[in-house]
């Protein structure tokens, strides 16, 4: 652990972007894990819970057919 005073730890204001993907259709973040299981052959997850039911997100109806 270090003791110098000047590494203090600051944690993210909700401005601040981050890499963790988030969903192209309402915006919010999704996990990694998420984007894994519910993307398309990127990762972009193109629904997510907060917009999608789970239905819908496994029939791949919101990724547009040119990214399948």
């Amino acid at each position: 652990m270090s003791t110098d005073p000047s590494a203090n730890w600051t944690p993210m204001t909700a401005g601040q972007q981050t890499t963790a993907p988030r969903c192209v259709n309402c915006g919010n973040q999704v996990t990694r894990q998420f984007a894994r299981v519910f993307g398309d052959n990127r990762d972009v997850v193109h629904a997510c819970p907060d917009c999608a039911t789970y239905r819908e997100m496994k029939t791949s109806d919101f990724i547009p057919k040119e990214a399948r």
